[in-house]
């Protein structure tokens, strides 16, 4: 009897030991996933923005030779981010996107920029998240088109930049398509 209750007490104790090792990993920021090619764009560089301000997470750079895509994944130090574009959490951090290229403006790193307004993507994609189109006056780059959009997924914010010079050339549908494939390796 008495080794019975050793054998039940050593199960309970293993079991509530596993738990706390499964409740850290539960507790960690969800990872995306970000191929080496995607639609025709390479992925560069990880930028951490998490360990010098709290709320930042990071970000990966993809280009395909006409349109730069930066991939921006953090949290703002918001606790309960929902998913998709229409929550109100999601619809101030585009207002701040909007207002952080305004402020690059008034830095000298733009010498002007253009708001085009509210883009809405093709297909489902575009039901996921919001976006906005910019004319950009870039002064290493000169005259850009960018895209911002942006959306919440798995409890962090999601924002989409992708930029291309004018001359370029480069079809919106490029930077549309390559927006459409990330999400759908997530």
């Amino acid at each position: 009897m008495f080794a019975t209750r050793q054998r039940r007490a050593r199960t309970l104790l293993l079991g509530v030991s596993g738990l706390f090792l499964i409740v850290p990993a539960l507790a960690r920021a969800p990872d995306f996933a970000f191929p080496e090619n995607l639609s025709g764009f390479a992925r560069g560089p990880r930028t951490d923005y998490e360990s010098r301000a709290p709320g930042y997470g990071y970000s990966v750079v993809y280009t395909n030779g006409r349109w730069k895509a930066d991939v921006y994944v953090y949290d703002g130090g918001v606790a309960s981010i929902p998913e998709g574009a229409t929550s109100p959490a999601v619809a101030t951090q585009a207002e701040h996107a909007v207002r952080e290229i305004g402020a690059m403006v008034e830095r000298g790193h733009y010498r002007s920029s253009q708001d085009r307004g509210v883009v809405r993507l093709n297909g489902a994609t575009g039901r996921k998240f919001a976006c906005r189109a910019f004319a950009i006056d870039h002064t290493a780059l000169g005259s850009t088109e960018s895209l911002m959009c942006i959306t919440g997924l798995r409890g962090k914010f999601v924002k989409f930049r992708l930029s291309s010079p004018v001359a370029a050339q480069a079809p919106q549908a490029e930077a549309e398509q390559f927006i459409t494939r990330w999400l759908a390796q997530q």
